[in-house]
């Protein structure tokens, strides 16, 4: 079936309940953006679901603090506003800002820490 411009989301159009959660507190990590007693709060709006339920994209915020993160997913992200450094289970790291694109491949194993409270937009493909 063919889609028209009727099919396209406007994110910045498109109103979307926001869903509220926090990161449970076993996976919180102390560090540099953490401690043990940090709770870590993220707002979701997932703009679009395909039919299939394995296509997601929408907008992210998360507070500061550090997690440990198993991606099973494929997801691509574009850093809108915060600082993040994503260290692989080598101890490896990068850190991305505002302005940064980078996709993060199913499998990727290691911490996720928001050092600035950040606003991404997310793209997921979920297998």
């Amino acid at each position: 079936m063919s889609k028209t411009i009727n099919d396209v989301i406007d994110f910045a159009s498109n109103k979307v309940e926001v869903e509220l959660g926090t990161v449970p507190q076993e996976r919180v990590i102390a560090g540099v953006a953490s401690d043990a007693n940090t709770k870590i709060t993220m707002e979701t709006y997932n703009h679009y679901t395909d039919p299939s339920e394995h296509f997601f994209a929408g907008i992210w915020h998360s507070s500061v603090g550090a997690k440990t993160v198993n991606y099973t997913e494929e997801e691509v992200c574009v850093i809108l506003e915060g600082r993040v450094r994503l260290t692989d289970v080598n101890g490896n790291a990068r850190e991305f800002g505002a302005g940064s694109i980078f996709a993060l491949p199913a499998g990727f194993k290691g911490t996720w820490e928001t050092l600035e409270a950040i606003k991404k937009v997310y793209v997921i493909w979920q297998n």
